[in-house]
């Protein structure tokens, strides 16, 4: 996937797909788990252009080579290719 990691997500009021992507070599924050070894990770908030402005907040953990491991979200849910 090269230097971004695409997002596409579909609001759960509204039905409204957004789409958005993670810089994975600027955005993710370097933490530690219970163990000592580190992972990344990035917190986004998406909106909407339609009318209900529903903010839809995103959670994923890298390993350290900055794969996808983990992914959360409320407010919508994850549209798959």
């Amino acid at each position: 996937t090269g230097k971004f990691y695409p997002i596409s997500v579909k609001c759960k009021r509204c039905n409204e797909t957004i789409l958005g992507q993670v810089n994975i070599i600027n955005e993710p924050s370097l933490e530690l788990d219970e163990k000592g070894k580190p992972y990344y990770t990035c917190r986004k908030v998406l909106i909407g252009n339609g009318p209900c402005f529903q903010k839809i907040e995103i959670v994923i953990k890298f390993d350290e080579s900055r794969r996808v491991t983990d992914r959360k979200i409320s407010g919508g849910e994850f549209v798959e290719d």
